[in-house]
């Protein structure tokens, strides 16, 4: 059983204030905006680990690559992130999540988001690798979150993204939005994963931009701490593959 931990009224309301978000349960949410280069909306949902791939031409010397998810009956597990230039070394920081966690939500290398209004968390569970021991196990419902690194890049390079992909539900297609009018709990059937690319994090949809670096700074903290508290509010999923 997942354990809820809360943040402290006072900080967790000084978060809500100065960066202006609200953390409030997802109400059938939209997909954050931002740099997209991977959207899995209208594929087929995978039942065994699949591998998919994206690449991108970074235009500044400090990309941020973000994952966003939404599933919410269930959950979807990614392993094994690889970046690479076409070959060399692996750019992502715990790309394979064996390094385990800096906090509740986020795995070491990687900052996780939440004002995207999702009432469900990601962590990373020793339940259904690709490979190693541990994988990211994300059920976020009626909205969006996400996990973030930034990576630094060469202006002009191309970029060659690869990770794995597996989910447990009974859902066969990424759709943005639940269709079968649960638009509050679980029983929706929103499912989706979205991979960005860019200067800057996602950011809830119809705010456009990018957080300013004094807001980013707040928004950290109600990252960690909301996230973490509204994992209490979980749906009653196995949590083995």
């Amino acid at each position: 059983m997942r354990t809820r931990i809360l943040l402290g009224g006072s900080a967790l309301a000084l978060a809500l204030v100065l960066s202006g978000q609200a953390f409030a349960s997802g109400n059938n949410n939209s997909a954050p905006d931002g740099p997209v280069i991977l959207d899995l909306v209208g594929q087929p949902v995978p039942h065994t680990y699949t591998q998919y791939t994206a690449s991108f031409i970074a235009g500044t010397t400090s990309t941020d690559l973000s994952f966003a998810f939404r599933e919410d009956p269930a959950f979807i597990s990614l392993d094994d992130i690889v970046l690479t230039t076409g070959g060399g070394a692996n750019l992502v920081v715990n790309g394979g999540f064996e390094a385990g966690l800096v906090n509740d939500n986020a795995p070491v290398g990687w900052t996780y988001l939440n004002v995207f209004g999702a009432s469900a968390a990601g962590t990373v569970q020793a339940n259904n690798p690709h490979s190693g021991l541990n994988n990211y196990y994300d059920g976020a419902v009626q909205a969006y979150d996400a996990i973030t690194q930034n990576i630094t890049t060469v202006v002009g390079q191309t970029y060659n993204l690869s990770f794995w992909l597996d989910d447990n539900s009974q859902l066969t297609t990424f759709q943005h939005l639940s269709t079968n009018g649960n638009i509050t709990g679980s029983g929706g059937n929103g499912i989706d994963l979205i991979v960005y690319a860019g200067d800057g994090v996602p950011v809830p949809a119809g705010t456009g931009g990018i957080p300013e670096p004094a807001t980013w700074a707040i928004m950290l903290v109600g990252f960690f701490g909301a996230g973490a508290a509204i994992r209490g509010r979980r749906k009653l999923v196995a949590a083995t593959a």
